[in-house]
């Protein structure tokens, strides 16, 4: 199946109804290689996106953060009563890996903060 986008700049961005990608090389200057996301699909239901990657060197610094985010509705945390999602993600390559999956929101006390910031984060690894 073709990719509907291929990122492969730095911060390479796809945006789709409410959801967007970015292959996001934020720490690539910790070691040498290079990566590429790639937009499986999407639509209103979700994304499917793959990241392929060759980084070698700098072993204890993180080197990139690809990632898949969605615009809400800005509410108060007092007003949801649940976040309904379902993740399926998979690693297929060698064993020398360092690497995690995670949930990462922020919240702020002003409802009109950047979504990608704000005065506490959360992170569910």
């Amino acid at each position: 199946m073709a990719s509907l986008e291929s990122l492969c700049a730095t911060y390479g961005y796809y945006a789709n109804f409410t959801w967007y990608i970015n292959n996001n090389e934020w720490g690539a200057g910790y070691g040498t290689g290079s990566q590429c996301t790639y937009v499986d699909s999407a639509n209103v239901g979700g994304v499917s996106w793959h990241t392929d990657w060759s980084w070698s060197g700098g072993t204890n610094n993180v080197k990139s953060f690809p990632y898949s985010g969605r615009d809400l509705t800005v509410e108060l945390i007092s007003d949801i009563s649940q976040i309904s999602n379902s993740v399926q993600w998979s690693y297929t390559a060698g064993t020398d890996i360092r690497a995690d999956v995670s949930y990462d929101m922020f919240t702020a006390a002003n409802k009109s903060h950047p979504t990608t910031d704000g005065d506490y984060e959360l992170m569910i690894w």
